[in-house]
């Protein structure tokens, strides 16, 4: 089932030549041959209702992106963004692809090659993390880029390669994200990972705890990182974390991992890790900065 969702007078605004509002399509349980249904929804700017062909930007944990979460009453405020950065010209027109989650989010978020990479000790964290469940996140990979990128592509004026192709999460979707580009890396030319864990199991209990998770963590992602296809100098990456709550409790594993991809030849131009001081693990927090990712993903 797909309906629109004109945003505020579009047939007068259209009348009268003043610049037409944004569109929502809502795409009802999109079926697969690899994961669960679920709901996509596509907003389309005011560009990208003709003939000019828009970047995509695929955003995990849709429900969030356009509504406000239930957990933080505040959504991405992506919607606000994009039309001030595209007036701007400091992104070019953009459409976005908001995927919502299912129950089974953390399996479907939770690299797969990073797990298998991982020692058997972590490995079985991890599944107990996850109901004693292995990930699921190649399924839905292949949903992405096999099911669903082709159905936007013929459906939208889209530039199809990786150049005009980005894909942005936060916490585990922050994961995927990553993980996406990384399977991915001819599909999508950047990924930006917000308030990412980097972790993949429950926390550690003690200071040498949390030194040996490091370790693990960081080795896991490097031996995956060192089996894909991204490369220093054409992939571009962006990951960030507050300082607050949860992301505070991420920050050792996010400093392991950054200091990888720096000794990997990863420069300022295709790899971000930053920090953002007194911020936490929240839409609140993720809307204020949006542009920054945003801004980095999308110049090609």
């Amino acid at each position: 089932m797909r309906f629109s969702v004109i945003l505020g007078g579009l047939l007068s605004l259209l009348a009268t030549g003043v610049e037409a509002a944004p569109r929502l399509d809502h795409h009802a349980r999109v079926p697969s041959q690899n994961v669960e249904p679920r709901d996509i929804t596509v907003w389309v700017p005011d560009a990208c209702q003709g003939v000019i062909r828009c970047s995509v930007l695929y955003m995990m944990d849709g429900q969030n992106v356009f509504t406000l979460s239930p957990y933080s009453g505040a959504d991405w405020g992506v919607a606000d963004a994009l039309p001030k950065l595209m007036a701007e010209h400091k992104v070019p027109p953009t459409i976005v692809v908001a995927v919502d989650n299912i129950e089974a989010r953390t399996r479907e978020y939770m690299p797969q090659r990073v797990y298998d990479l991982m020692p058997t000790d972590y490995q079985a964290r991890i599944r107990a993390f996850e109901g004693d469940q292995p990930p699921n996140s190649d399924a839905f990979l292949k949903f992405l880029v096999t099911e669903l990128k082709p159905f936007i592509d013929k459906t939208y004026p889209t530039v199809t390669g990786p150049e005009g192709t980005v894909i942005m999460g936060s916490s585990m979707g922050g994961h995927i994200a990553l993980y996406a580009q990384g399977e991915y890396p001819d599909v999508f030319g950047a990924s930006a990972s917000l308030s990412m864990p980097w972790l993949m199991a429950g926390w550690a209990k003690d200071a040498a705890g949390v030194a040996a998770d490091r370790r693990t963590v960081t080795e896991g992602w490097r031996a995956w990182l060192a089996s894909s296809r991204l490369q220093a100098g054409r992939n571009r990456i962006y990951t960030d974390q507050g300082t607050l709550g949860l992301d505070d409790e991420f920050t050792p594993y996010m400093e392991g991992v950054t200091t990888m991809f720096l000794n990997r030849g990863w420069d300022a131009v295709h790899f971000q890790s930053r920090v953002f001081p007194g911020t936490k693990h929240s839409e609140k927090d993720w809307r204020k900065r949006i542009a920054i990712p945003l801004v980095f993903v999308l110049n090609r």
